[in-house]
């Protein structure tokens, strides 16, 4: 094929036999060998494509006997999470409420480092000139570097941590859910009785395991745009 590395046409034949089934899960491919012959290229250029299948899951190598077309794991998907891009129809019309101290309340007093003090920042954000998401972040409140309203530009939490440190050296962790909305969420968001919100939590630590930012953001039901993905590939 015209244009297209040896390794990678390799790639794609053996996943156009898995795909259309001539090779099934628990089948051993061919040795190097074999294939080195097959496709007239050498065992490093065969390892490479080989290696590009096992990383998008399509096989999985067995020391001692040759590599094995893998089951595909249909349970398992993967969340790309944007804070922007989640929202429908967002507009970057966001309106700051309050940059305080955190309350000392249960959720804080489970998330905080004893040694340090966390500021809240909290802002509503606008579809079409309606209140769609309400976002609350809390950061580490260094008394060095004061934070001031005026000061305050919306950012995601990535954004925020990253002026700090290196996004590599974090941990992060990511929760949905759906709770029943506050008496001020649904004054806030102009929320219907029965008008549904989701939840999405991250909670970002640093290599010694600290909490450097955590957030909550609520989304109206009708406006929420998350998408995950099978993480086996069934395209090329």
């Amino acid at each position: 094929m015209i244009g297209v590395p040896l390794y990678m046409h390799l790639a794609n034949q053996i996943k156009e036999k898995i795909n259309h089934r001539t090779l099934k899960p628990g089948d051993m491919l061919p040795s190097e060998h074999e294939l080195a012959v097959e496709y007239n290229a050498s065992r490093t250029t065969v390892r490479k494509g080989l290696s590009i299948l096992f990383s998008e899951g399509f096989i999985n190598p067995v020391p001692g006997k040759g590599y094995f077309v893998k089951e595909p794991e249909i349970d398992s998907y993967t969340l790309y999470f944007n804070e922007r891009s989640c929202i429908e129809n967002y507009t970057d019309e966001i309106r700051l409420l309050e940059v305080k101290l955190a309350p000392p309340d249960k959720l804080i007093q489970q998330l905080r480092d004893t040694k340090k003090s966390f500021v809240m920042i909290r802002w509503l954000i606008y579809s079409n000139k309606k209140p769609v998401a309400y976002d609350v972040k809390y950061l580490p409140y260094d008394r060095g570097k004061p934070i001031v309203e005026r000061e305050i530009h919306y950012a995601t939490i990535p954004e925020m941590v990253a002026k700090h440190q290196s996004l590599f050296s974090i941990k992060k962790t990511l929760r949905i859910s759906a709770p029943k909305a506050t008496p001020e969420l649904k004054k806030l968001l102009d929320l219907g009785s029965d008008e549904p919100i989701i939840l999405v939590e991250q909670k970002f630590l640093n290599a010694q395991d600290k909490l450097i930012g955590f957030g909550q953001l609520y989304m109206k039901g009708e406006y929420c745009n998350l998408v995950a993905v099978s993480s086996y590939r069934q395209t090329q």
